[in-house]
């Protein structure tokens, strides 16, 4: 039997069926009982109502990395009406597209509550097959059909032997449903009972063997399941924001939300503007203020946002922008993750303006990275992007509370009355930092004068080429002493002396760091190396990084490879590429083979994925549909 180490999908009809209620329920559960959960790949479609969705799960003893390979242990379809082709049919479109994904020997359970499917095929590969009729169930006997959810739960935690279900489970449906009344909660928890008792009718019916069990470990240090804007949200927070402002977009809105929620408990406030311009503009006049600010969106919104970026830059308005990454271009995908934006967010507006350029590789580091992203806004006065992307921002995983530690906030250049009494006030003073003291309005002897126009160092605007030179080059220090006293390196895994050189970018990282052990498993002795500090780059450290490296592979989710191609603008490297663009994630295996590829000439660029075929048949297809 195998021991705390599951991975299972959950799909369904999207806002119907409660996908992500199940994976939240377990999720939560799972990591109060002391394991750890990861379900990184959120699927569902653009559309609000209707479409398949579906999301994957991985759960272990120790904290994972990512979810890994597609392959599940267990497959659990909540789809339960008739297939619209063919209306004497049940529905089998989760079965139908993740099928082939349920490894041999696995578990199908779904809601059988309009008949039963035909699972030959899956059963011919020794799948244990588990038809509940969780919808009928619901409706006749607990007279509430969204309890059909809870159902299915409970028979999940019988399918892996989960003991102390009924607590852990009780205590969480306390905490959500105990102020709708105590009916609520023991309603929920009948319907996980009946959830086992149909799995033990089942076994008793077929004989099944279960091989598989989740067992609690209790005592460990506490730790919570939270998503990605939610840990950067609490890092905003906990960095010193205090002004956020945004506009609904996919996959970006939860942030809002989670701002909305938590900011007015910590003196601040959040503003959902009528359109993305108004947004940033709203951010931009609270900094001025002195408020540190935040404003948050994906590649279209920022797109829009271009001007006032260049608005930021030129005023030298410190404000944080997060751009949750989806596939594009235009409207393009928004519910499939990419990464598409970085020659946006690096070369993004008219002019030369400082910029820096984060990007989180885990769900920790969007907390603790947001952290040095409020300490870089406030020291340089300039905007400051945060890359993250769609899997990155919504998905979750089980995370320690000692990774959210709290740090002094610091303010940088800020003058006070007595640091200008008796001498004028320059704004945009000359330093050889390129960092000017910066006031907040109202301070006496300090008058504040902004102009996106060219200006000189008391705010006037100028046309002057001399103070216009001086003013450009004073402006694009800040990256010099950026490069100099807060830059970090790439984390580097394994040795690059002579070895080849995996290379990744924000959220590839977990995916990347599976994909070596997979290469080292097949007698290629790689290492990787990732970046979270994007741009600027440091030309002299990397160059001596590189310097002994074998072949360099840069994999990244974007047609281009676009930080390949910044890499070879910046440190003049010769530089193979891995990319993949059809907006389904990177996945270990499928990195290790086309790395393998691309060693294989020099200037290679092997791209993953093609035109996913449409399935037509239980177990033919991959989980890469709609």
């Amino acid at each position: 039997m195998r021991t705390n180490r599951l991975k299972l999908l959950v799909g369904g009809v999207q806002l119907r069926d409660g996908v992500t209620t199940v994976t939240d329920i377990l999720g939560k559960i799972f990591t109060r009982a002391g394991l750890f959960a990861v379900a990184m790949e959120k699927g569902y479609a653009s559309t609000i109502y209707g479409a398949h969705q579906f999301d994957p799960m991985l759960v272990t003893e120790e904290p994972a990395t990512s979810y890994g390979d597609p392959e599940v242990d267990i497959l659990v379809a909540l789809d339960y009406d008739s297939n619209p082709d063919a209306p004497e049919q049940p529905n089998r479109d989760t079965v139908l597209r993740h099928g082939a994904s349920l490894r041999d020997g696995g578990i199908l359970l779904y809601d059988s509550s309009t008949g039963e499917i035909p699972t030959d095929r899956l059963e011919a590969r020794g799948v244990k097959v588990f038809p509940i009729p969780a919808r009928k169930i619901a409706q006749s006997e607990l007279k509430r059909e969204v309890v059909k959810n809870v159902l299915m739960t409970g028979a999940l935690f019988r399918l892996v032997e989960f003991d102390g279900d009924e607590a852990y489970l009780t205590q969480l449906l306390e905490e959500r449903f105990l102020r709708k009344g105590r009916e609520v909660v023991d309603l929920n928890l009948q319907a996980a009972r009946r959830g086992r008792e149909e799995v033990e009718r089942i076994l008793q019916a077929k004989g099944y063997r279960l091989e598989l069990r989740l067992e609690p470990r209790p005592g460990r240090p506490r730790a919570v399941y939270i998503s990605g804007n939610e840990c950067l949200g609490l890092g905003a927070i906990a960095g010193g924001v205090r002004f956020y402002a945004g506009y609904p977009i996919t996959p970006a809105s939860s942030i809002l939300e989670f701002m909305e929620q938590w900011l007015p408990k910590y003196g601040g406030r959040a503003l959902q503007g009528q359109n993305e311009r108004e947004s940033i503009r709203a951010a931009i006049g609270a900094a001025l203020a002195g408020v540190r600010s935040m404003v948050g969106s994906s590649g279209p919104g920022i797109s829009l946002k271009v001007e006032e970026i260049g608005v930021s830059g030129a005023t030298e308005t410190p404000v944080i922008l997060v751009d949750a990454q989806r596939a594009g271009p235009s409207t393009g995908m928004p519910t499939r993750p990419e990464q598409g934006d970085l020659n946006l967010v690096v070369g993004g507006g008219h002019g030369d303006f400082p910029r820096i350029v984060l990007a989180p590789g885990t769900i920790e580091e969007c907390y603790t990275l947001m952290l040095e992203a409020c300490e870089l806004s406030d020291k340089y006065q300039c905007p400051v992007f945060f890359l993250t992307d769609l899997n990155l921002s919504e998905g979750k995983k089980t995370v320690l509370e000692d990774v959210f530690q709290r740090r002094k906030v610091q303010r940088h250049g800020v003058v006070r009355e007595e640091d200008v009494r008796g001498r004028p006030y320059r704004r945009f003073e000359l330093t050889p930092s390129g960092i000017s003291p910066r006031s907040v309005p109202g301070t006496p002897g300090a008058i504040v004068k902004v102009s996106g126009a060219e200006h000189d160092e008391f705010g006037f605007v100028s046309i002057d080429p001399r103070k216009r030179a001086a003013m450009m080059e004073k402006r694009m220090r800040k990256l010099e002493t950026y490069l100099r006293e807060d830059w970090k390196p790439p984390q580097v895994f394994g040795s690059v002396r002579g070895n080849p050189v995996l290379v990744g970018w924000g959220n590839t990282r977990p995916v990347l760091e599976e994909a070596r052990l997979v290469l080292q498993s097949r007698g290629v002795p790689v290492a990787l190396v990732h970046f979270t500090h994007v741009f600027p780059l440091h030309r002299e450290r990397l160059e001596a990084l590189f310097a002994d490296a074998g072949p360099v592979v840069v994999v990244e989710q974007n047609f281009t490879g676009q930080f390949a191609d910044l890499l070879q603008r910046e440190l003049r490297i010769a530089t193979r590429r891995v990319n993949k663009y059809n907006g389904v994630p990177l996945h270990p295996t499928e990195v290790a083979d086309a790395v393998v590829q691309a060693l294989e000439r020099e200037g290679a660029v092997v791209r993953i994925g093609g035109a996913v075929p449409v399935p037509v048949e239980v177990g033919r297809n991959e989980h890469e549909g709609d």
